[in-house]
Protein backbone atom coordinates (compact mmCIF):
# COMPACT_ATOMS: atom_id res chain seq x y z
CA UNK A 1 0.00 0.00 0.00
CA UNK A 2 2.06 2.85 1.37
CA UNK A 3 4.90 2.06 -0.97
CA UNK A 4 6.37 5.73 -0.60
CA UNK A 5 10.02 5.56 -3.02
CA UNK A 6 7.42 5.26 -5.99
CA UNK A 7 5.48 8.18 -5.85
CA UNK A 8 5.14 9.44 -8.91
CA UNK A 9 4.79 13.30 -9.07
CA UNK A 10 1.30 14.94 -10.87
CA UNK A 11 0.03 17.84 -9.89
CA UNK A 12 2.69 21.06 -9.78
CA UNK A 13 4.22 21.51 -6.00
CA UNK A 14 1.76 24.02 -3.87
CA UNK A 15 4.74 25.08 -1.60
CA UNK A 16 3.15 25.40 2.04
CA UNK A 17 5.23 26.85 4.68
CA UNK A 18 4.81 28.82 7.65
CA UNK A 19 6.72 30.84 10.27
CA UNK A 20 6.88 27.24 12.93
CA UNK A 21 7.25 24.43 10.38
CA UNK A 22 8.60 23.79 6.83
CA UNK A 23 6.48 22.34 4.62
CA UNK A 24 8.53 18.80 4.72
CA UNK A 25 7.51 19.05 8.36
CA UNK A 26 3.83 20.08 7.54
CA UNK A 27 3.82 17.26 5.43
CA UNK A 28 4.77 14.47 8.49
CA UNK A 29 2.23 16.09 10.70
CA UNK A 30 -0.55 15.27 8.76
CA UNK A 31 0.17 11.79 7.67
CA UNK A 32 1.60 11.00 11.03
CA UNK A 33 3.68 12.79 13.87
CA UNK A 34 6.64 14.62 14.76
CA UNK A 35 7.19 12.82 17.91
CA UNK A 36 9.15 9.80 17.03
CA UNK A 37 7.81 8.23 20.24
CA UNK A 38 4.39 8.09 18.80
CA UNK A 39 2.76 5.52 16.88
CA UNK A 40 0.28 7.37 15.13
CA UNK A 41 -2.37 5.25 13.37
CA UNK A 42 -3.31 5.77 10.05
CA UNK A 43 -6.97 3.69 9.77
CA UNK A 44 -8.87 3.42 6.52
CA UNK A 45 -12.42 1.14 5.78
CA UNK A 46 -13.82 1.13 2.55
CA UNK A 47 -15.15 -1.54 -0.32
CA UNK A 48 -13.11 -3.80 -2.78
CA UNK A 49 -14.62 -4.61 -6.39
CA UNK A 50 -13.74 -6.97 -9.03
CA UNK A 51 -14.46 -6.14 -13.05
CA UNK A 52 -14.07 -8.55 -15.78
CA UNK A 53 -14.24 -7.13 -19.49
CA UNK A 54 -17.76 -7.03 -20.48
CA UNK A 55 -18.93 -6.97 -17.07
CA UNK A 56 -20.67 -5.08 -14.28
CA UNK A 57 -18.61 -4.00 -11.25
CA UNK A 58 -19.22 -6.93 -8.28
CA UNK A 59 -18.99 -5.35 -4.61
CA UNK A 60 -16.65 -8.52 -3.29
CA UNK A 61 -15.64 -7.77 0.29
CA UNK A 62 -15.64 -4.60 3.05
CA UNK A 63 -11.93 -3.47 3.75
CA UNK A 64 -10.92 -2.33 7.18
CA UNK A 65 -7.96 -1.70 8.90
CA UNK A 66 -4.75 0.29 9.62
CA UNK A 67 -1.34 1.42 9.80
CA UNK A 68 0.63 2.18 12.66
CA UNK A 69 3.83 4.25 11.64
CA UNK A 70 6.43 6.23 12.96
CA UNK A 71 8.24 9.15 11.76
CA UNK A 72 12.53 9.59 12.52
CA UNK A 73 14.19 13.06 11.71
CA UNK A 74 17.31 11.99 10.12
CA UNK A 75 20.10 14.48 10.17
CA UNK A 76 19.92 15.31 6.47
CA UNK A 77 16.35 16.75 7.39
CA UNK A 78 14.30 13.69 5.76
CA UNK A 79 12.47 11.31 7.54
CA UNK A 80 12.53 7.56 7.86
CA UNK A 81 8.88 6.43 7.73
CA UNK A 82 8.62 2.85 10.02
CA UNK A 83 5.14 1.61 9.56
CA UNK A 84 3.66 -2.03 9.50
CA UNK A 85 -0.36 -2.36 7.90
CA UNK A 86 -3.06 -5.17 8.90
CA UNK A 87 -6.09 -5.18 6.88
CA UNK A 88 -9.19 -7.90 6.87
CA UNK A 89 -11.32 -8.65 4.17
CA UNK A 90 -15.34 -8.71 5.57
CA UNK A 91 -18.31 -10.24 3.97
CA UNK A 92 -20.10 -7.02 2.32
CA UNK A 93 -23.65 -8.00 4.10
CA UNK A 94 -23.01 -9.00 7.58
CA UNK A 95 -19.57 -7.45 7.72
CA UNK A 96 -18.17 -10.78 9.23
CA UNK A 97 -13.99 -11.07 8.78
CA UNK A 98 -13.59 -13.65 5.78
CA UNK A 99 -11.43 -16.52 6.36
CA UNK A 100 -12.46 -18.26 3.38
CA UNK A 101 -14.13 -16.67 0.23
CA UNK A 102 -16.55 -18.94 -2.79
CA UNK A 103 -14.85 -17.39 -5.75
CA UNK A 104 -17.27 -15.33 -7.84
CA UNK A 105 -15.78 -16.81 -11.16
CA UNK A 106 -14.56 -19.84 -10.68
CA UNK A 107 -17.04 -21.12 -7.52
CA UNK A 108 -13.88 -22.28 -5.93
CA UNK A 109 -13.36 -22.22 -1.97
CA UNK A 110 -10.42 -19.52 -1.41
CA UNK A 111 -8.03 -19.35 1.47
CA UNK A 112 -8.16 -15.38 2.43
CA UNK A 113 -4.67 -14.25 3.53
CA UNK A 114 -5.09 -10.34 5.19
CA UNK A 115 -2.86 -7.68 4.90
CA UNK A 116 -0.22 -8.06 7.27
CA UNK A 117 2.66 -6.80 5.90
CA UNK A 118 5.76 -5.52 8.01
CA UNK A 119 7.53 -3.30 7.40
CA UNK A 120 6.60 -0.88 5.26
CA UNK A 121 8.74 1.80 5.62
CA UNK A 122 10.47 4.76 2.93
CA UNK A 123 12.36 7.77 3.54
CA UNK A 124 10.20 11.21 2.75
CA UNK A 125 13.11 14.13 1.48
CA UNK A 126 10.00 16.21 0.00
CA UNK A 127 6.63 16.98 0.73
CA UNK A 128 4.05 15.64 -2.22
CA UNK A 129 2.36 17.94 -4.30
CA UNK A 130 -0.35 20.06 -2.49
CA UNK A 131 -2.97 22.54 -2.72
CA UNK A 132 -5.29 24.75 -0.31
CA UNK A 133 -9.49 24.41 -1.22
CA UNK A 134 -11.18 26.88 -1.74
CA UNK A 135 -8.32 28.77 -3.89
CA UNK A 136 -9.98 31.77 -3.43
CA UNK A 137 -10.38 31.04 0.79
CA UNK A 138 -8.32 28.58 2.02
CA UNK A 139 -9.93 26.42 4.61
CA UNK A 140 -8.48 22.60 4.08
CA UNK A 141 -5.03 21.86 2.52
CA UNK A 142 -4.52 18.11 0.39
CA UNK A 143 -1.41 16.69 -0.14
CA UNK A 144 -2.03 14.02 -3.43
CA UNK A 145 0.49 11.39 -3.78
CA UNK A 146 -0.16 9.22 -6.61
CA UNK A 147 1.31 6.15 -7.44
CA UNK A 148 2.40 3.85 -10.72
CA UNK A 149 3.82 0.65 -9.38
CA UNK A 150 5.56 -1.41 -12.41
CA UNK A 151 7.95 -4.17 -11.02
CA UNK A 152 8.87 -7.81 -11.71
CA UNK A 153 6.41 -9.86 -9.77
CA UNK A 154 7.42 -11.86 -6.80
CA UNK A 155 4.96 -14.46 -8.10
CA UNK A 156 7.34 -15.86 -11.19
CA UNK A 157 4.69 -17.07 -13.53
CA UNK A 158 6.70 -20.52 -14.11
CA UNK A 159 6.86 -21.25 -10.37
CA UNK A 160 3.40 -19.52 -9.05
CA UNK A 161 1.09 -20.25 -12.07
CA UNK A 162 -1.96 -20.54 -10.51
CA UNK A 163 -1.67 -17.59 -8.49
CA UNK A 164 0.81 -14.99 -10.94
CA UNK A 165 -1.00 -12.60 -13.25
CA UNK A 166 2.50 -12.34 -15.37
CA UNK A 167 5.92 -11.56 -14.81
CA UNK A 168 5.08 -7.70 -14.15
CA UNK A 169 3.50 -6.93 -11.19
CA UNK A 170 1.15 -3.99 -12.52
CA UNK A 171 -1.01 -1.71 -9.89
CA UNK A 172 -2.14 2.13 -9.50
CA UNK A 173 -2.62 4.02 -5.75
CA UNK A 174 -4.16 7.16 -5.27
CA UNK A 175 -4.30 8.94 -2.60
CA UNK A 176 -4.92 12.15 -0.77
CA UNK A 177 -4.64 13.45 2.47
CA UNK A 178 -6.67 16.46 3.45
CA UNK A 179 -5.94 18.65 6.77
CA UNK A 180 -7.75 22.07 7.99
CA UNK A 181 -5.95 24.53 6.77
CA UNK A 182 -6.58 26.84 9.82
CA UNK A 183 -5.34 24.13 12.40
CA UNK A 184 -2.31 23.26 10.34
CA UNK A 185 -1.13 27.08 9.97
CA UNK A 186 -2.34 28.43 13.56
CA UNK A 187 -1.61 25.26 16.54
CA UNK A 188 2.11 23.75 17.22
CA UNK A 189 1.06 20.19 17.87
CA UNK A 190 3.41 18.04 16.40
CA UNK A 191 0.26 15.83 14.88
CA UNK A 192 -2.66 17.07 12.88
CA UNK A 193 -6.11 15.65 12.14
CA UNK A 194 -6.19 13.82 9.01
CA UNK A 195 -9.02 12.20 6.90
CA UNK A 196 -8.08 11.12 3.36
CA UNK A 197 -9.25 9.23 0.40
CA UNK A 198 -7.49 5.91 -0.84
CA UNK A 199 -8.17 4.18 -4.81
CA UNK A 200 -6.37 1.42 -5.83
CA UNK A 201 -6.55 -0.54 -9.48
CA UNK A 202 -4.73 -3.67 -9.04
CA UNK A 203 -4.54 -7.38 -10.53
CA UNK A 204 -6.14 -10.05 -8.43
CA UNK A 205 -5.09 -10.55 -5.26
CA UNK A 206 -2.70 -14.32 -5.15
CA UNK A 207 -4.82 -16.48 -3.29
CA UNK A 208 -7.77 -15.47 -5.54
CA UNK A 209 -5.87 -18.31 -7.61
CA UNK A 210 -7.73 -16.73 -10.93
CA UNK A 211 -3.59 -16.76 -12.77
CA UNK A 212 -4.13 -14.63 -15.92
CA UNK A 213 -7.65 -14.29 -16.06
CA UNK A 214 -8.83 -10.77 -18.14
CA UNK A 215 -9.70 -7.93 -15.43
CA UNK A 216 -8.86 -7.19 -11.97
CA UNK A 217 -9.51 -5.15 -8.54
CA UNK A 218 -10.57 -1.78 -7.43
CA UNK A 219 -10.22 -0.66 -3.95
CA UNK A 220 -11.81 2.49 -2.92
CA UNK A 221 -11.82 3.69 1.48
CA UNK A 222 -11.96 6.51 3.39
CA UNK A 223 -8.72 7.18 5.89
CA UNK A 224 -8.39 9.05 8.86
CA UNK A 225 -5.70 9.72 11.65
CA UNK A 226 -7.15 7.78 15.02
CA UNK A 227 -6.78 10.72 17.37
CA UNK A 228 -3.78 11.31 19.32
CA UNK A 229 -2.99 9.69 22.12
CA UNK A 230 -5.70 7.23 22.32
CA UNK A 231 -3.37 4.72 21.06
CA UNK A 232 -5.71 1.49 19.27
CA UNK A 233 -9.12 2.50 20.95
CA UNK A 234 -9.84 3.30 17.51
CA UNK A 235 -9.77 -0.17 15.77
CA UNK A 236 -12.57 -2.22 15.27
CA UNK A 237 -12.81 -4.57 18.26
CA UNK A 238 -12.73 -7.68 15.97
CA UNK A 239 -9.96 -6.49 14.61
CA UNK A 240 -8.04 -6.43 17.46
CA UNK A 241 -9.07 -9.68 19.26
CA UNK A 242 -6.89 -10.90 15.97
CA UNK A 243 -4.51 -8.82 16.56
CA UNK A 244 -3.97 -9.36 20.20
CA UNK A 245 -3.99 -13.11 19.63
CA UNK A 246 -2.22 -13.88 16.90
CA UNK A 247 -0.57 -10.58 15.51
CA UNK A 248 0.86 -8.58 18.40
CA UNK A 249 3.59 -6.85 16.40
CA UNK A 250 0.67 -4.90 14.53
CA UNK A 251 0.14 -3.02 18.12
CA UNK A 252 3.22 -1.12 17.94
CA UNK A 253 4.91 0.95 15.33
CA UNK A 254 8.37 -0.27 14.23
CA UNK A 255 11.75 1.55 15.80
CA UNK A 256 14.40 0.50 13.80
CA UNK A 257 14.51 0.03 9.72
CA UNK A 258 14.16 -3.49 8.38
CA UNK A 259 14.50 -4.83 5.06
CA UNK A 260 13.43 -5.04 2.20
CA UNK A 261 9.43 -4.02 2.29
CA UNK A 262 6.67 -6.77 2.82
CA UNK A 263 3.21 -6.95 0.25
CA UNK A 264 0.16 -9.14 -0.05
CA UNK A 265 2.64 -10.54 -2.89
CA UNK A 266 5.81 -11.37 -0.90
CA UNK A 267 4.05 -12.58 2.47
CA UNK A 268 1.90 -14.99 0.09
CA UNK A 269 4.66 -16.24 -1.44
CA UNK A 270 6.69 -16.64 1.68
CA UNK A 271 3.83 -18.07 3.31
CA UNK A 272 3.91 -20.98 0.08
CA UNK A 273 7.40 -21.46 0.30
CA UNK A 274 6.70 -22.80 3.46
CA UNK A 275 4.50 -24.71 3.26
CA UNK A 276 6.13 -26.48 -0.21
CA UNK A 277 9.05 -26.99 1.85
CA UNK A 278 6.79 -28.92 5.22
CA UNK A 279 5.76 -30.46 2.06
CA UNK A 280 1.82 -29.29 2.78
CA UNK A 281 -0.27 -28.28 -0.04
CA UNK A 282 0.12 -24.19 -1.12
CA UNK A 283 -3.76 -23.62 0.24
CA UNK A 284 -4.95 -24.53 3.19
CA UNK A 285 -9.40 -23.86 3.33
CA UNK A 286 -10.30 -23.44 7.59
CA UNK A 287 -12.74 -25.22 8.77
CA UNK A 288 -14.46 -21.77 10.10
CA UNK A 289 -15.32 -19.86 7.72
CA UNK A 290 -15.97 -16.04 9.89
CA UNK A 291 -15.90 -14.10 13.01
CA UNK A 292 -18.80 -14.45 15.33
CA UNK A 293 -19.17 -10.55 15.36
CA UNK A 294 -21.87 -10.29 12.50
CA UNK A 295 -24.05 -6.97 11.85
CA UNK A 296 -26.25 -6.39 9.04
CA UNK A 297 -24.36 -3.53 6.78
CA UNK A 298 -26.93 -0.66 5.99
CA UNK A 299 -24.92 1.04 3.14
CA UNK A 300 -27.06 3.66 3.65
CA UNK A 301 -26.54 8.08 3.39
CA UNK A 302 -26.31 10.33 5.76
CA UNK A 303 -29.67 12.67 5.65
CA UNK A 304 -27.87 15.67 6.24
CA UNK A 305 -25.70 14.75 3.26
CA UNK A 306 -28.35 14.20 1.20
CA UNK A 307 -29.98 17.25 2.23
CA UNK A 308 -26.71 18.97 0.80
CA UNK A 309 -26.42 16.75 -2.41
CA UNK A 310 -30.17 17.30 -3.19
CA UNK A 311 -29.48 20.71 -3.68
CA UNK A 312 -29.25 21.51 -7.22
CA UNK A 313 -27.48 23.28 -8.48
CA UNK A 314 -24.11 22.49 -6.83
CA UNK A 315 -20.81 23.71 -7.95
CA UNK A 316 -17.47 22.38 -7.41
CA UNK A 317 -14.44 23.30 -8.55
CA UNK A 318 -12.11 20.23 -9.82
CA UNK A 319 -8.42 19.97 -10.38
CA UNK A 320 -5.86 17.15 -11.70
CA UNK A 321 -4.12 15.07 -14.17
CA UNK A 322 -4.49 12.06 -16.49
CA UNK A 323 -1.68 9.75 -17.10
CA UNK A 324 -1.01 6.57 -18.66
CA UNK A 325 -1.19 2.87 -17.50
CA UNK A 326 0.44 0.58 -19.98
CA UNK A 327 1.77 -3.10 -18.08
CA UNK A 328 5.05 -3.18 -18.09
CA UNK A 329 5.93 0.34 -18.86
CA UNK A 330 6.47 3.26 -16.68
CA UNK A 331 3.30 5.79 -16.55
CA UNK A 332 3.39 8.86 -18.31
CA UNK A 333 1.89 12.00 -17.18
CA UNK A 334 -0.75 12.83 -20.15
CA UNK A 335 -1.99 16.10 -19.23
CA UNK A 336 -3.36 18.29 -16.30
CA UNK A 337 -6.82 19.30 -16.28
CA UNK A 338 -8.96 21.94 -14.36
CA UNK A 339 -12.91 23.32 -14.49
CA UNK A 340 -15.94 23.15 -13.03
CA UNK A 341 -19.04 21.12 -12.58
CA UNK A 342 -22.25 20.92 -11.70
CA UNK A 343 -23.52 17.64 -9.58
CA UNK A 344 -26.79 16.62 -9.73
CA UNK A 345 -27.78 13.71 -7.27
CA UNK A 346 -31.40 12.02 -7.94
CA UNK A 347 -32.67 8.75 -5.78
CA UNK A 348 -33.53 6.06 -8.16
CA UNK A 349 -36.16 4.07 -6.08
CA UNK A 350 -36.82 1.35 -9.02
CA UNK A 351 -33.04 0.51 -8.97
CA UNK A 352 -32.11 1.07 -5.34
CA UNK A 353 -29.43 3.76 -6.17
CA UNK A 354 -28.49 7.01 -6.81
CA UNK A 355 -27.49 8.88 -10.10
CA UNK A 356 -25.46 11.17 -10.44
CA UNK A 357 -24.63 13.56 -12.82
CA UNK A 358 -21.77 16.27 -13.65
CA UNK A 359 -22.34 19.05 -16.38
CA UNK A 360 -19.52 21.45 -17.02
CA UNK A 361 -16.30 22.08 -18.41
CA UNK A 362 -12.74 20.90 -18.43
CA UNK A 363 -9.40 22.53 -19.67
CA UNK A 364 -6.82 20.68 -20.44
CA UNK A 365 -3.09 22.03 -20.10
CA UNK A 366 0.04 20.81 -20.57
CA UNK A 367 1.68 18.74 -17.48
CA UNK A 368 5.13 20.87 -17.91
CA UNK A 369 4.48 24.62 -18.81
CA UNK A 370 0.49 24.47 -17.68
CA UNK A 371 -0.26 26.20 -20.86
CA UNK A 372 -3.64 25.88 -22.35
CA UNK A 373 -4.11 23.42 -25.15
CA UNK A 374 -5.96 23.51 -28.12
CA UNK A 375 -4.02 20.08 -29.93
CA UNK A 376 -2.41 17.23 -28.05
CA UNK A 377 1.27 15.68 -29.11
CA UNK A 378 0.95 11.78 -27.90
CA UNK A 379 3.71 11.20 -25.91
CA UNK A 380 3.04 7.66 -26.31
CA UNK A 381 2.19 6.93 -30.12
CA UNK A 382 3.82 10.50 -31.19
CA UNK A 383 0.60 11.91 -33.01
CA UNK A 384 -0.95 14.70 -33.27
CA UNK A 385 -4.64 14.83 -31.65
CA UNK A 386 -7.43 17.20 -32.26
CA UNK A 387 -8.59 17.58 -28.03
CA UNK A 388 -12.63 17.44 -27.90
CA UNK A 389 -14.64 20.37 -26.76
CA UNK A 390 -14.23 21.43 -23.17
CA UNK A 391 -17.77 20.95 -21.88
CA UNK A 392 -18.54 17.45 -20.79
CA UNK A 393 -21.58 15.70 -19.66
CA UNK A 394 -21.21 12.71 -16.69
CA UNK A 395 -23.64 10.37 -16.21
CA UNK A 396 -23.21 7.48 -13.55
CA UNK A 397 -25.50 5.32 -11.80
CA UNK A 398 -24.56 3.74 -8.44
CA UNK A 399 -26.04 1.11 -6.57
CA UNK A 400 -26.96 1.17 -3.17
CA UNK A 401 -24.52 -1.20 -1.85
CA UNK A 402 -21.74 0.92 -3.70
CA UNK A 403 -22.77 5.09 -2.74
CA UNK A 404 -22.99 4.89 1.00
CA UNK A 405 -21.82 7.25 4.14
CA UNK A 406 -19.35 6.17 6.84
CA UNK A 407 -19.04 8.79 10.15
CA UNK A 408 -15.86 9.61 11.11
CA UNK A 409 -15.88 11.18 14.84
CA UNK A 410 -11.65 11.50 15.14
CA UNK A 411 -11.74 13.45 11.72
CA UNK A 412 -15.57 15.44 12.66
CA UNK A 413 -16.63 14.50 9.03
CA UNK A 414 -18.74 12.21 7.43
CA UNK A 415 -17.63 10.74 4.36
CA UNK A 416 -19.12 9.38 1.09
CA UNK A 417 -17.88 6.79 -1.03
CA UNK A 418 -19.18 5.29 -4.07
CA UNK A 419 -18.25 3.30 -7.64
CA UNK A 420 -19.62 1.99 -10.27
CA UNK A 421 -19.03 1.07 -14.31
CA UNK A 422 -20.17 1.73 -17.11
CA UNK A 423 -19.74 -0.14 -20.75
CA UNK A 424 -19.60 1.12 -23.77
CA UNK A 425 -19.25 0.99 -27.63
CA UNK A 426 -15.74 -0.66 -29.41
CA UNK A 427 -14.97 -2.56 -25.75
CA UNK A 428 -15.01 0.88 -24.59
CA UNK A 429 -15.43 0.86 -20.50
CA UNK A 430 -14.82 2.67 -17.30
CA UNK A 431 -14.39 2.41 -13.72
CA UNK A 432 -15.59 5.49 -11.83
CA UNK A 433 -15.32 6.31 -7.58
CA UNK A 434 -16.40 9.06 -5.97
CA UNK A 435 -14.99 10.00 -2.31
CA UNK A 436 -16.37 13.27 -0.49
CA UNK A 437 -15.58 14.61 3.10
CA UNK A 438 -18.47 16.81 5.00
CA UNK A 439 -17.45 18.53 7.64
CA UNK A 440 -19.46 18.10 10.92
CA UNK A 441 -19.37 22.42 10.48
CA UNK A 442 -20.14 22.43 7.36
CA UNK A 443 -23.45 20.35 7.60
CA UNK A 444 -25.35 22.73 9.95
CA UNK A 445 -24.76 24.85 7.12
CA UNK A 446 -27.32 25.63 4.47
CA UNK A 447 -26.25 23.81 1.38
CA UNK A 448 -25.54 27.39 -0.75
CA UNK A 449 -22.85 28.14 1.58
CA UNK A 450 -21.46 24.85 2.96
CA UNK A 451 -17.97 23.25 1.84
CA UNK A 452 -17.22 20.05 1.24
CA UNK A 453 -13.93 18.34 -0.69
CA UNK A 454 -13.18 14.88 -1.96
CA UNK A 455 -11.52 13.04 -4.94
CA UNK A 456 -12.96 11.92 -8.17
CA UNK A 457 -11.35 8.64 -9.66
CA UNK A 458 -11.70 7.02 -12.66
CA UNK A 459 -9.96 4.37 -14.41
CA UNK A 460 -11.23 3.85 -18.52
CA UNK A 461 -10.16 2.52 -21.74
CA UNK A 462 -8.24 5.20 -24.08
CA UNK A 463 -10.86 7.80 -25.10
CA UNK A 464 -11.09 7.79 -29.01
CA UNK A 465 -10.02 10.79 -29.18
CA UNK A 466 -6.38 9.94 -28.45
CA UNK A 467 -6.26 7.12 -31.19
CA UNK A 468 -4.63 4.63 -29.12
CA UNK A 469 -7.38 1.52 -30.18
CA UNK A 470 -3.85 -0.82 -30.72
CA UNK A 471 -2.57 0.29 -27.12
CA UNK A 472 -2.74 -1.72 -24.65
CA UNK A 473 -3.25 -0.61 -21.13
CA UNK A 474 -5.83 2.41 -19.91
CA UNK A 475 -6.02 6.13 -18.69
CA UNK A 476 -6.16 7.37 -14.89
CA UNK A 477 -7.80 10.28 -13.85
CA UNK A 478 -7.91 12.13 -10.20
CA UNK A 479 -8.91 14.67 -9.73
CA UNK A 480 -9.12 16.72 -6.11
CA UNK A 481 -13.12 18.50 -6.08
CA UNK A 482 -14.13 21.71 -3.46
CA UNK A 483 -17.69 22.71 -3.19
Amino acid sequence: MMIWRHIVVIFGIFCVTSAKFTDLENFIRVIGSLNSSDSAISYLNGSVYGKQPGTNLQKLFNFEGYNINRKLRQQDGSFLSLSREFVVYRQPNTSQILQVWINKWTNKANEIFYVANDPVNAVLDSPSPSQTLPHYRPQYLVYNADIVLEYPNPLSPDKYGNYSAGPIYDSVELFAFFANYIDLFNRTDSSIPMTGTWMRKSEYLPWMEMATTAGGLYYTTMAWKCNEGEGLSCVADDIMQLIKKYYPKYEYAPSKEEEPNETSWTVFKKVVDQRREAGLPDIIIPEVNTTSNSRTMSNDVDDRVLNLLYSWPLSMAVNGSAWSEIPGKQSICLFNINGNFQFDLEHLPEYNGYRVQLDGFLIVRDPKTGMILKNFTNPITGKNNTLPKPIVGLDFVFSKDSFYTMDIPSSKVVGLLGAQSSEGSHNSWSVNMINLIFPYSELSKSPPSAHFYGTLGSFSSWPTWMEMDDVPGNIVVKLTVSK
